[in-house]
């Protein structure tokens, strides 16, 4: 009985972890890409900036606090040398790994003037939301963001600015 429960417990402890560290297989864009680079921040590295963050300035202090939650940020970005390089059928690789349930798309921005898009999809699991993937596309680039844990959408726009994550604006 005890090897079975040893298992058992084993793989619950495997689809855990395999949940807090998911990133996305990306594989397919780096190949065409001219120019990529990635941030991967687990829980420990993250609250080793932390550490640098001065809890008396009021913006840091929000991230100082968003990030103590969070298990993990990972951003990758392409660059390619054409308009092209990448296709529609790579960007649905990529959407083809934000299944339901877990995963449901939250906003779309398409820009008409120059072919940007973006693209928020947040991960739940028993009410709350436990990631958000952050698509961002235009004709040579693009940069797919997963934040990891227990993140809070309302001060998400804090994070802008800290760990390779573009600024936003709240209104």
């Amino acid at each position: 009985m005890r090897p079975l429960l040893s298992l058992a417990l084993g793989a619950s402890l495997a689809a855990t972890l395999w949940a807090q560290q998911f990133q996305f297989n990306l594989s397919h864009l780096t190949a065409k890409a001219k120019d990529t680079f990635e941030v991967s921040l687990n829980t420990s590295m993250l609250h080793f900036a932390a550490k640098f963050l001065d809890g008396k300035d009021p913006d840091e202090a929000k991230v100082k606090r968003l990030i103590v939650g969070i298990d993990g940020i990972y951003i990758q970005n392409f660059e390619f040398k054409s308009d092209g390089a990448y296709s529609a059928a790579d960007l649905d690789k990529v959407r083809a790994q934000l299944r339901a349930p877990e995963w449901s798309r939250m906003v779309g921005i398409q820009s008409n003037g120059n072919s940007e898009r973006i693209e928020v999809w947040v991960r739940s699991e028993k009410g709350r939301v436990s990631g958000v993937a952050i698509l961002a596309s235009e004709p040579r680039q693009l940069t797919v963001a997963n934040l990891v844990g227990n993140v809070d959408l309302e001060s998400l726009a804090d994070l802008g600015g800290h760990f390779g994550l573009p600024k936003m604006k709240k209104k």
